[in-house]
């Protein structure tokens, strides 16, 4: 009977032992995280300002994603647990975001100024991303699509225009640039009106668009600074727009470009239906030279130009909505119209209007 017993026993103890090597043997395999990277690696703020870093951890099916933040001057800038960063006041501050698994951190340096700095929100690198197309054209929606979905994480480091062709969007500098550009199918568009950049040539379908053109773009140099300010009268619907902003290098040939656009205009789009939000479609070119630009009157040092225009009820068949407007401004080169693989965008900003 002992035996019986003693048999049993080992027969239970047999069991247990292979349950919790088979428990063990299931257990899915921990995935390490490999790297973090951070949505901004230099921000420009002023004092009682305040963004947000988003951290992107890899990869992205990583068994622990969690991550701490850390500012190396929380008296010049604090951030929470949320990657929320605040400018207390005047000076400069590193930002780090760190890995709980594996302790993997990156990085964004942030300046903060005084109110009333005459240097204002300029040390940023930005990106312009400029797309034909048209809202009876349904290749242009998937093309919209690619885009929106590739610059979602980029906040204001990567500004958006549309250039419509033919529909009731469009105006006469949109097809300037498209006939200058050789635009002969749509969707077409951009980058910083730079050469190489998804193929040989200048422009590329926007199906192409990723994330690694825009964060190579942002890497290079800066080399011009811009700020924009923009003040608007109701009384006499008068928009006034400052640009100014310095050339750190000597560019005989950069031009100031000013654009007026409108967001989220509700409207038909081939493949979108009827009622498709449309992006920041160009309405109006509030430079005085025209679609290429103005003179800075420099060529290298500090500029400043200001520019009025009064926003009508409409332009064209569309109705302008001023809580929808945004003033672009972007310093790009000009050599000509025959060499467009030299009129590259230095850089570029995007300010409400209010």
């Amino acid at each position: 009977m002992k035996k019986i017993l003693s048999f049993k026993l080992l027969i239970a103890v047999a069991l247990m032992i292979f349950a919790v090597s088979c428990e063990e043997t299931n257990k899915p395999e921990k995935i390490a995280v490999q790297k973090v990277t951070v949505s901004r690696t230099t921000k420009t703020l002023i004092v009682g300002e305040d963004f947000t870093i988003k951290a992107t951890v890899e990869p992205s099916n990583a068994t622990n994603k969690e991550v701490k933040w850390q500012s190396d001057d929380s008296d010049v800038a604090s951030v929470d647990t949320n990657g929320k960063v605040k400018a207390i006041k005047a000076g400069t501050a590193t930002i780090t975001v760190t890995t709980v698994d594996g302790n993997k951190t990156a990085t964004c340096r942030v300046t903060v100024e005084e109110k009333g700095s005459d240097i204002t929100l300029l040390t940023n690198k930005s990106v312009i991303i400029e797309d034909f197309t048209a809202d009876w054209c349904g290749p242009c929606y998937q093309g919209m699509k690619n885009i929106q979905k590739v610059l979602k994480d980029f906040d204001d480091r990567v500004l958006l225009v549309y250039h419509h062709i033919n529909d009731n969007f469009g105006i006469s500098e949109s097809a300037i640039l498209a006939n200058a550009y050789k635009v002969t199918g749509i969707p077409a568009f951009m980058v910083n009106r730079t050469p190489g950049i998804g193929e040989a040539g200048i422009l590329f379908h926007p199906g192409y668009l990723t994330k690694a053109m825009i964060d190579k773009q942002l890497a290079m140099e800066n080399s011009v600074l811009i700020s924009l300010k923009t003040t608007y009268s109701d009384s006499s619907k008068e928009l006034k727009v400052n640009v100014s902003g310095k050339l750190l290098k000597d560019f005989p040939n950069a031009r100031l470009n000013v654009y007026l656009v409108q967001d989220s205009i509700v409207a038909k789009q081939a493949g979108g239906g009827n009622n498709y939000a449309h992006r920041n479609a160009l309405r109006k070119v509030l430079s005085q030279d025209g679609v290429w630009g103005d003179q800075l009157g420099i060529t290298v040092g500090r500029f400043s130009k200001t520019y009025t225009y009064t926003i009508p009820d409409k332009i064209g068949k569309l109705a302008t909505e001023l809580n929808k407007m945004y003033v672009v401004a972007f310093v790009a080169e000009h050599h000509s119209t025959t060499e467009m693989k030299n009129n590259i965008v230095h850089n570029a900003i995007i300010k409400k209007i209010k």
